[in-house]
């Protein structure tokens, strides 16, 4: 669910938990984790979950860091076979055993994911980029812009509430309007903003470019980040 909504912000799904919690003690507390055939059928997802996981660490580091993720390894490895031994181990164990078992390889792939593959995919935050180049620049109070397909919530989250969305034409007359400005232009905007800049005599300069990976679109993005200047 968390995953569904494109803001994430932890009170969205925070009251699933109780409700997941209750549905989870419903099962266990008589004993339906064995009289229900098709819930021991399902213990085979507590393997193939950790396991898709793993691939999946895998070909994201490959896709977005150009790397093979060895770093995450021992943790994915971890969770596939605590997985593998509560589905395996069922029958042998018993239900609480094996759910036991499950519930390790969920905290292994918990720190997969959010431990150790993110931190070390920076390119999966795009504005979290942008925001260090704000914070580097001799700007004390910057004002941005954004264009295009990337106006993320996160660049609200990090730049503050002054943060523009607009179209490239509005981008350029925001540049123009003083100096601290910056605007984040997409490959698709940047003719339109350039061809715009130039009408109104607009100086500006390429203060950074950043090559990340929209994972709410599920696609790269490329943006480039010019500069209000007084002189060309």
């Amino acid at each position: 669910m968390f995953e569904a909504v494109i803001t994430k912000l932890p009170h969205y799904v925070l009251p699933l938990y109780p409700a997941i919690a209750i549905l989870i003690a419903g099962i266990l507390e008589p004993g339906g984790l064995v009289t229900k055939r098709w819930l021991v059928r399902g213990t085979a997802g507590w393997f193939i979950f950790p396991a898709a996981i793993a691939i999946g660490v895998v070909v994201i580091f490959i896709i977005v860091g150009r790397d093979l993720g060895f770093v995450a390894w021992p943790f994915a490895a971890a969770a596939a076979i605590f997985g593998l031994f509560a589905w395996w181990l069922y029958e042998v164990d018993g239900p609480e055993r094996s759910l036991l078992r499950g519930m390790v390889a969920s905290v292994f792939i918990a720190i997969t994911v959010y431990a150790v593959t993110f931190p070390s995919l920076p390119a999966l935050f795009p504005s979290a980029l942008i925001a260090d180049e704000m914070r580097t620049s001799d700007c004390g109070e910057p004002q941005v812009a954004a264009t295009g397909y990337y106006q993320e919530p996160s660049l609200v989250f990090l730049l503050g509430t002054g943060t523009r969305f607009t179209d490239a034409t509005g981008a350029a007359i925001f540049l123009g309007q003083g100096p601290c400005r910056f605007a984040l232009i997409d490959a698709r905007s940047a003719r339109s903003f350039v061809e715009r800049a130039n009408a109104i005599g607009l100086h500006y300069a390429l203060s950074q470019r950043v090559d990340g990976y929209n994972i709410s679109i599920g696609r790269p993005v490329v943006l480039n980040v010019f500069r209000s200047t007084e002189k060309p």
